[in-house]
């Protein structure tokens, strides 16, 4: 890259920065991730601002998206094919606006075969899917009402959000959650 690219990219880079503290009053800095994850990250934080959600909801939420999405690698091809970014299955149900999208993996298919949840829901726009990741996180336990990222995990452990039925995953998603809550200074 010669001095001129980078000059640009880090004015870029500074420039989209200082917006979206201003924008959103945010304290959050994610400079620690590259710039394509960061981009993602900014346009997921002004969608969850947009739909309501507070400072620690929106940093809660966000470790959830860098662990379900695996920091939006090519190996996790659920949040490019569907506008999703946590996973969010089918329902068909109008209050969720969304239509069916690409099939879930084989082990997390129910019968009959043609069932909703067996596909997972593709969003229009990012909003669309903002607004039915917070309908989700104020099911049952409440997880939008975490406190903390432990009490964020417990919310979504008791709500069965993914598969609790080892404590190894239990675990692990614990470990990742708190990993990429720390990476979001």
């Amino acid at each position: 890259m010669n001095n001129k690219k980078l000059y640009k990219y880090l004015f870029f880079t500074i420039v989209l920065v200082f917006i979206t503290k201003l924008k959103s009053g945010k304290k959050m800095e994610l400079l620690k991730f590259k710039e394509p994850v960061r981009l993602k990250l900014f346009l997921i934080m002004d969608a969850l601002k947009k739909a309501g959600l507070n400072d620690l909801q929106i940093k809660l939420a966000l470790a959830q998206i860098l662990l379900e999405t695996g920091q939006f690698s090519s190996k996790s091809n659920v949040f490019k094919l569907n506008n999703n970014f946590t996973g969010i299955k089918f329902i068909n149900k109008k209050h969720q606006e969304a239509t069916k999208g690409s099939p879930v993996p084989p082990g997390e298919r129910i019968k009959p075969d043609t069932s909703p949840i067996n596909f997972y829901a593709k969003f229009n726009d990012i909003g669309a899917w903002a607004k039915d990741y917070i309908r989700i996180l104020n099911l049952k336990g409440k997880p939008i009402d975490a406190n903390s990222i432990d009490e964020f995990h417990a919310k979504l452990t008791a709500n069965k959000y993914y598969d609790t039925s080892k404590q190894k995953n239990i675990d692990n998603y614990l470990k990742s959650l708190r990993y990429f809550y720390t990476q979001l200074v």
